[in-house]
Order: structure tokens, then sequence, then C-alpha cells
């Protein structure tokens, strides 16, 4: 896809009453074309992967597309709700929001326990889960060929299963870790925006001096929602009178079906759109290890592919972003070897 020409906007002031530059009460994206990020048909191996994506541009990363990548996993079985009713009802789950359209006001859901709770009501209510993949569901989800050595399974930190009945919108916001993203079932496409966007993005945050509607929670306490995120703009209206500082900035995006997964490195500002249609996708999000582990390499050709159920979850670092083994931290996650013989 060629690269879309820039719109000379930069400088440019529009008043409250004028038309408003391109885009303007538009969708999220809509004042330029976007860029496709990579896609492979295959998985590159631990190392490439650390090389080639997790730390290149400076370190910064880039996102990539796997295509295909979860076709042969177990869970790609969950695709109707009465499979999931049947094997799965009794499973607890451990979070249920409001609203499809985020807004990080609208707090969790009474009464969702077990996940044939949040299956008899989300088809006909405005309901979203976000929960840790139930327990049993942990054995029907792989991690990628490209982190099963190499160090990143020494420091994972927590997944997620999200579902819905499509339409969901996220707010434009950055994850502090790593994340492998797979789409289980519907459609889902990501919108990215480079971390080299960092400080014009989240200067003067909850102010009006702010030209892009950053929001930092901890900063003010009196401000409705957790953490920090564009809270004040409409991903469905984006006004760019208001907030013109959106004009100038370029965007890539993917688009994704069931089994593809998509890598997202840390601080990479993201907005994520469901379409019409019952959707899931569960991801894992890891503390990108701070050097690659190649001797953990050498014993993988004769085991078989490692679970989400295999391994201990909980990493932290005690600063930054970067999984490290050092005195004082926490220690490293662990996973159970599973030779392939194992699995018949």
């Amino acid at each position: 896809m060629a690269r879309a020409l820039g719109l000379c906007l930069i400088g440019q002031t529009w008043t409250a009453t004028s038309e408003g530059p391109p885009g303007h009460l538009l969708p999220f994206g809509s004042w330029r074309a976007g860029e496709p990020v990579e896609e492979r048909k295959d998985v590159p191996g631990p190392e490439e992967f650390y090389k080639e994506y997790c730390t290149s541009d400076n370190g910064s990363g880039r996102p990539v597309v796997f295509r295909s990548a979860a076709v042969s996993w177990k869970a790609m079985k969950w695709s109707s709700d009465e499979y999931l009713l049947e094997r799965f009802g009794s499973e607890r789950i451990s979070g249920v929001e409001h609203n499809l359209k985020e807004t990080r006001t609208g707090g969790q859901v009474d009464g969702m326990v077990k996940l044939r709770d949040f299956l008899g009501q989300y088809n006909t209510t405005d309901i979203y889960m976000v929960s840790g993949v139930p327990k049993k569901m942990m054995k029907e989800v792989e991690f990628l060929p490209c982190l099963q050595c190499g160090g990143y399974l020494s420091f994972l930190d927590t997944n997620n299963f999200w579902m819905g009945r499509g339409g969901s919108k996220s707010v434009v916001h950055y994850d502090d870790q790593d994340n492998i993203n797979c789409m289980i079932a519907g459609e889902k496409r990501f919108v990215f925006m480079h971390p080299s966007y960092k400080e014009a993005f989240e200067a003067h945050p909850n102010t009006k001096k702010n030209r892009f509607g950053w929001v930092d929670t901890d900063l003010d306490r009196s401000i409705p929602g957790y953490g920090a995120f564009m809270g004040k703009i409409d991903v469905d209206k984006m006004d760019l009178v208001k907030y013109p500082g959106w004009v100038d900035v370029q965007w890539s995006y993917a688009d994704l079906h069931p089994g593809d997964c998509l890598y997202i490195p840390f601080q990479w500002y993201h907005q994520v759109t469901a379409q019409k249609g019952r959707s899931i996708n569960v991801h894992v999000w890891y503390w990108r290890p701070a050097a690659f582990d190649a001797a953990s390499c050498d014993d993988k050709e004769h085991q078989a592919a490692t679970t989400f159920a295999d391994c201990s979850w909980g990493y932290e670092p005690n600063g930054g972003h970067l999984g490290k083994v050092k005195q004082g931290w926490k220690k490293p996650t662990k996973c159970q070897k599973v030779k392939k013989s194992d699995e018949f």
C-alpha cells in the first residue's frame, strides 16, 4: 500500500464555528489514511522475533500480524456459546464491564461469577467481558513459537479473555508490557500510533493545553476512570477543532480474523474496534526480556507447545518495562516442561 501524503495542516488554526479540518466529527483516524502493519504467514523463531520486532527501531519495537498462527489451537473450538456453556459454563470469571464503548467509568457488572452468567446476558445487554482466562480454558490456549524460549516465559504478567457481542470500542491508550493478542472468533481492527508521539500526546495532561484529550487519573483523582488514556475524545466523532493535534498524527492498523495473532510492543498507543458479531480474543501480557536468553533454546526440540495452564504468572519488574533476573526483584515465572509424547 502506498504511503499516504501528509496533510498540510501543521500550524493551522480552526475556530469552533468553522467547518473544521478533514476528519472533523468523523470516526477515529478519518483525518488521513492509515498504513497496514507488517503481516507474516509464519511465526518467527524466538531470536528473530526479539531482534526484528521486539527491539527494533531503537527499542520501540514494531507491531506485526501472524496470520493463522492460532488456527490449530483447541481454543478455536470456542466458536459457539453452546460449546462454551457445555464445557466451561461453571468456570469462574474475574471481570465483566458495563459499556461496549469503553469509557473506564462504567464499573463492573454485579452477579458475574461464572461464565454461564455472562453467556446468559451479553447478547441482549451492553456488557463486555475482560477476565483472566478461566482455569480449565487455559489448557486450550498456547504460547506462540516465538515465545517458547529466549526468556519470554520467565516474565509473564497476566492473561486476558475478551468477549462481547460485537461493536466494542476501546479508548486510546498504551500498555506497559509487551502483548500478543490472538483472535478466536469475530474480527477486530487495531489502530496504532508510534511511541515517538509520547511527549506531544501527554503534555499538559488534564488541561485545555493538551491538544489530544489525554488524561491521567493518577494526577487528579477527581477525574472519572482509571489510568492514563485519551479520555476526552469520542472515537466515533473526533472533535479536531477542540483537539487539533490529531491532524498531524500518522497511524497504522491491523485487521484480525479468527486464528490471527498480533504483537503489540509496550508503549505503542492503540485503539481497538470489534466489528459486528460475536468476538473473542485472548492475550498475554509479558515483560520483554532485557536480554535474549539463547541458552534456554537448547532443549526445546522435543517439547510440546506450552499452554497458559503450564506456567506461573504475576511477574513485575521493580521499575521500567523489561524483565530481569535480579537479586531483590520478583522471582521469574516458570513453566512445566511437557514432552510431545505426553500429549497422547
